[in-house]
């Protein structure tokens, strides 16, 4: 049976629908998944790790040096050991050097699986430059979006060397959940919360760190409550910036924070909420609001992920205006984009997208015939 090992820094709570689907599927075609990670030696406080299943996963050990600047996992004979070996793509991870080496020289079918570019506001030029030599150098590129695709090939990767899987969740799961969620749980947690039936409510639901902009937010909540009285804001999440939240909260008690949720739990939350509110750093939880019908408000913020690709003008999404707000105003200068709910459902990227997308180019890779499994099936 031919080996296939997809290395990750650690595992996401998001990720383990995706490697377990997957799994079962190369399973199918005779061919062993083994997902490699490691325990985040640093926690941001995002509590969204866990552990996959002995027989998918394979937990190792890790180093990090520099102040988290380099990381070493010691996987090297267990890529030599597989048939293709699929790696994070990021300038940090020291054995994809050497996973380079063996793809130049023939030895082993390396595929990188990333962004592509380094969407961080900080990235220095060194670091750039290093990110987009190294992109050329391998077998195969998995990219998240057609944005991504078009970045790589502009430079210098094949186009026939590249697979959009278009990044995702298992938003078939998720979309369920919030169906099966009633009115009567609904009502208890709102008498929980202390929100009055009618009143309007918005969710935040993310990682609570400077990047998705949790200042600007809390402003935002403040101006809207100003506006509309009977205004509430969730925030679901962890982070470094927990504190500034919970911090808010105590001051103001319409605002909730209820930390981090997953699953059913967190359906519930979004079955509750009348308008999603991504200020910065839009990612994956973008299909979340898309799954639970709730319309998406966002802002131009340069730093979004790839996944805001997702939401499309003039097809699920429009440039709702720009505010014309004093000088003080934490929303000057910003461009509000709104995404419709209804349409940003029928635009869903699930994750049996990616599942067949990876499936389709490992058999091609192996040398195995791909039949596909249904996936792709309506409900």
């Amino acid at each position: 049976m031919k080996t296939v090992l997809v290395i990750q820094q650690q595992m996401k709570q998001y990720r383990l629908p995706f490697f377990t689907a997957l799994g079962e599927a190369l399973l199918r075609d005779n061919i062993c998944l083994k997902v490699a990670y490691s325990e985040p030696r640093n926690r941001d406080g995002r509590n969204d790790n866990c552990d996959l299943p002995p027989e998918l996963g394979l937990k190792v050990k890790s180093w990090q040096m520099f102040g988290e600047r380099i990381l070493w996992q010691p996987l090297l004979w267990d890529a030599i050991a597989a048939n293709l070996v699929i790696a994070e793509q990021a300038n940090k991870l020291v054995l994809n050097y050497l996973l380079v080496l063996l793809s130049l020289v023939g030895f082993r079918q390396v595929a990188f699986w990333g962004m592509g570019e380094d969407r961080c506001a900080d990235k220095s030029e060194l670091s750039e430059w290093v990110r987009r030599h190294a992109a050329k150098m391998v077998n195969w590129w998995f990219t998240y979006t057609p944005a991504t695709a078009k970045f790589l090939t502009s430079n210098g990767v094949l186009p026939d060397r590249i697979t959009i899987v278009n990044n995702s969740v298992d938003t078939r799961s998720f979309s369920e959940s919030v169906r099966n969620i009633g009115d009567s749980e609904i009502a208890a947690v709102r008498q929980q919360l202390g929100i009055e039936p009618g009143c309007r409510v918005g969710l935040f639901c993310g990682a609570l760190g400077a990047h998705k902009g949790i200042g600007f937010l809390l402003d935002c909540a403040q101006l809207i409550r100003e506006q509309v009285p009977d205004f509430h804001l969730l925030v679901l999440g962890s982070g470094l910036e927990s504190s500034k939240v919970e911090a808010v909260s105590k001051s103001c008690p319409w605002v909730h924070y209820v930390g981090p949720k997953f699953g059913p739990e967190k359906a519930l939350f979004f079955k509750m909420a009348d308008i999603f509110l991504l200020p910065e750093g839009v990612g994956l939880g973008i299909l979340d609001g898309f799954a639970a019908g709730l319309p998406l408000i966002t802002t131009d913020f340069d730093h979004h992920g790839p996944e805001i690709e997702y939401l499309e003008s003039g097809r699920n999404g429009d440039d709702l205006q720009r505010w014309h707000a004093p000088p003080d105003d934490p929303l000057l200068g910003r461009k509000v984009i709104g995404a419709n709910a209804v349409l940003g459902r029928l635009l869903l990227r699930r994750v049996d997208l990616a599942i067949d997308s990876f499936e389709q180019r490992i058999d091609f890779v192996l040398g195995k015939e791909f039949v596909g499994h249904g996936l792709l099936d309506d409900e």
